[in-house]
């Protein structure tokens, strides 16, 4: 009988590259759930076709020797599903997209630049959410505070992207646009961007006021490291919060992985005769 449970991160992320259906079996029982989620919401996809968006994350994660998941962070579960979560939402852009820029169109990083300029952190974090379709709701559990201290910071959205203050459940009302600009977020890092494990360590409280002050500083005027930094808090909300898989679900997606198979074992003379 599996007992995924008996697994932690750091098992998953050691076997796993071993190719151990065991650990795969866990990282799916583990973090499909969340995955699925930000499919979901970030992507608008109905079940079925998340579903189908997560398997061609899997097969990409795990193509040419597990080279993508070889490449994952292994010194923590949130820089780990950080890493996972930028494959996910680039591999959930359809093949046959058009291109980046028209992709992007009302979600230009300029444009996005100037919605949240001169705003707390914390305000472009929310409204961030905003724009990702989160409702008012699920954005005071990811942050554990409530949206009304944005309040301001959200009219900014009233013009154009009205949307997405009256949205009643988690689901983008732009997906492809929003996509498309999380892409081109991601592709603004340079040698000064924040690593994720210091983007951990402050939300876990182990850094001082004085450390943190110039890295939140850096976050604040940097789009790549605020998509970085609220995806990193999302990913760990979902680890928790999404509502696990059945059995057959994750042996089901087990499938696409290449995990060694156990050996066959040998019919003993005595089952031998009796066959």
């Amino acid at each position: 009988m599996n007992k995924p449970l008996l697994f932690t991160f750091h098992k998953i992320r050691d076997q796993g590259e071993q190719a151990n259906a065991d650990a795969w079996r866990a990282f799916l029982d583990f973090y499909s759930p969340a995955f699925l989620r930000l499919l979901e919401i970030n992507g608008a996809f109905r079940p079925q076709d998340a579903s189908a968006a997560l398997k061609r994350m899997l097969a990409e994660l795990t193509a040419n020797g597990l080279a993508r998941f070889r490449a994952t962070s292994r010194e923590s579960e949130r820089e780990f599903l950080g890493d996972i979560r930028a494959l996910l939402l680039e591999v959930a852009l359809p093949s046959a997209a058009p291109s980046d820029a028209q992709l992007a169109r009302g979600f230009e990083t300029e444009k996005i630049s100037q919605l949240l300029a001169d705003l707390p952190l914390l305000h472009k974090e929310m409204l961030f959410f905003k724009l990702a379709g989160y409702t008012d709701a699920t954005i005071e559990r990811i942050l554990r505070m409530s949206p009304r201290v944005a309040e301001k910071a959200f009219q900014r959205l009233a013009a154009e992207y009205g949307a997405a203050l009256h949205a009643e459940r988690d689901c983008c009302p732009w997906p492809l646009q929003w996509l498309g600009f999380l892409k081109q977020a991601r592709a603004l890092k340079t040698e000064s961007c924040v690593p994720a494990h210091q983007c951990v360590r402050i939300h876990d409280g182990q850094v001082s006021w004085y450390d943190k002050e110039p890295v939140e500083k850096h976050i604040s005027g940097c789009l790549r490291c605020l998509e970085a930094w609220t995806g990193l808090r999302e990913v760990g909300y979902w680890r928790h919060a999404a509502e696990r898989l059945s059995g057959s679900e994750v042996e089901q997606l087990l499938q696409i992985i290449p995990v060694d198979k156990p050996p066959v074992k040998k019919k003993s003379l005595f089952q031998r005769l009796r066959s």
